[in-house]
């Protein structure tokens, strides 16, 4: 038998015979012990209460003062020695002292130790409370963390998105920026609401859509679509519909009121950067373009003329241009008006915008000129075109704005010189221009009311 298994032996066999046989062994060592020698031995008594004591409580150590006690007396009775028995007595009540200072300690002892066990526990719990609370503020905490760096990555994403000023652009990347912003779904950025039955529920509502099943939503039938959840908010520009945000998931229930939140957000934000890229656009027609007559202006007129100009030379295909002056204008202003003038110069345009191709560009070249640059066509074709203007023209009816019992109607007239890009002529824009200008000045020259073509001396 190993070590181990002697231990566990001797652990088995105390805890079978338990604590009464080895109080009743101790007892009977101290009985002998106390016959042979009464005073000397309450030492050893005290000791085993004390020890009986603090091993299995006051139940055996009460038991051992009881039997000691009673043998001190009985001591008493058969001593013959008065000393002894004086010893006896003193022993007797100071071991009965003894047992109940320790019993007062005892109580004193168990009352302090359950409080502070009771004090653990609330701190335990406190202490578990606290810890729940630190671990929900950190994932708190990580949360927070997580949306700022979304955010930031947005908000990156944003700046770059703000300063498109390309309505084309701006529209592609948005796809992008939503699905960074929202999350789920399919995103798009549709203009106006012609084809797209969501986008015509929101403009004529005015309202936000979300739409959880499209299966069971009797607004919307599925036959034509592919997906079940919808969610879009309007987009405005200059305070007017432009168009809507959508987005569009093939799974029911896959968008929230918090998206529609967060969607009308980015909707703001869209409609901001569309407004800019609109006015930006404006802008620039403003700056190209003349405030009476909403023709080009010169200067962009020749900036075009140029890039035509080395287009055509590249690309080997004809090109002309013509210069139109309006016969005898200084005697509108002088005898109607400047007003009547000005409706004069209106009315041409609008002619010339009808008259002439997509392809062409025409401008307001000065004062009482406009300037025609025809692509793809030479001076054949050109020399047609702009006969058939001046006939229009020639016919149409000009009514001025005069304060007269009947309206004022006055013929007008006008005169062309155009010149075809020839292999003769440089690129400079201002060569082919001094060439369509001598034509004219020869149509004027000649008797007005005529188209004249360049040719070379």
């Amino acid at each position: 038998m190993n070590e181990k298994k002697l231990g566990k032996t001797i652990i088995d066999i105390f805890s079978a015979v338990g604590m009464p046989v080895v109080a009743g062994g101790l007892f009977i060592v101290w009985l002998v012990n106390f016959l042979r020698n009464p005073v000397t031995i309450f030492p050893l008594v005290a000791a085993i209460v004390l020890s009986l004591y603090y091993i299995s409580g006051p139940v055996y150590g009460g038991v051992i003062l009881v039997f000691t006690v009673i043998a001190g007396l009985f001591g008493m009775l058969i001593s013959d020695n008065a000393i002894h028995v004086y010893f006896l007595i003193a022993e007797c009540i100071w071991l009965v002292c003894l047992y109940f200072i320790l019993d007062i300690y005892r109580e004193s002892y168990l009352s302090i130790k359950n409080s502070m066990y009771e004090e653990y526990e609330t701190l335990d719990r406190e202490i578990a409370l606290k810890d729940s609370e630190t671990n929900e503020n950190k994932k708190r905490t990580s949360d927070i963390i997580q949306q700022l760096q979304g955010f930031q990555k947005m908000g990156s994403m944003i700046q770059t998105f703000a300063v498109s000023l390309d309505e084309k652009a701006i529209i592609e990347k948005t796809g992008d920026l939503a699905s960074q912003f929202i999350g789920a779904g399919a995103w798009k950025l549709k203009k106006n609401a012609q084809g797209d039955v969501f986008a015509k529920y929101v403009k004529d509502s005015g309202l936000p859509l979300i739409v959880t099943d499209i299966s069971s939503d009797r607004r919307f039938t599925r036959t034509q679509n592919v997906y079940l959840s919808v969610i879009a908010v309007p987009v405005e520009v200059s305070g007017g519909f432009w168009g809507i945000l959508r987005g569009t998931s093939g799974k029911s229930n896959s968008f929230s009121d918090a998206d529609l939140r967060l969607l009308s957000i980015l909707s703001g934000i869209i409609s901001t950067v569309l407004n800019n890229a609109y006015l930006y656009r404006k802008i620039q027609e403003l700056a190209i373009t003349d405030g009476l007559t909403g023709l080009y202006t010169q200067s962009y007129f020749k900036e075009r003329l140029r890039e035509e100009m080395n287009r055509a030379k590249s690309n080997r295909v004809p090109l002309s241009i013509g210069i139109l002056d309006i016969d005898f204008f200084k005697n509108i202003n002088d005898t109607y008006g400047h007003q009547s003038g000005d409706v004069v110069l209106h009315h041409i345009a609008v002619l010339l915008r009808g008259r002439l191709r997509e392809t062409d560009l025409i401008c307001r070249y000065g004062g009482e000129e406009f300037g025609v640059i025809m692509l793809h066509t030479d001076k054949k074709e050109s020399g047609r075109i702009l006969e058939e203007i001046r006939k229009s023209i020639e016919k149409e009816r000009f009514f001025l704005p005069v304060e007269s019992y009947s309206p004022v109607r006055v013929k007008i007239t006008v005169s062309i010189g155009y010149a075809e890009l020839d292999k003769f002529t440089s690129s400079i824009e201002d060569e082919l221009i001094k060439k369509a200008d001598k034509a004219l000045y020869d149509a004027k020259k000649t008797g007005r009311n005529k188209v004249v073509e360049f040719k070379n001396d």
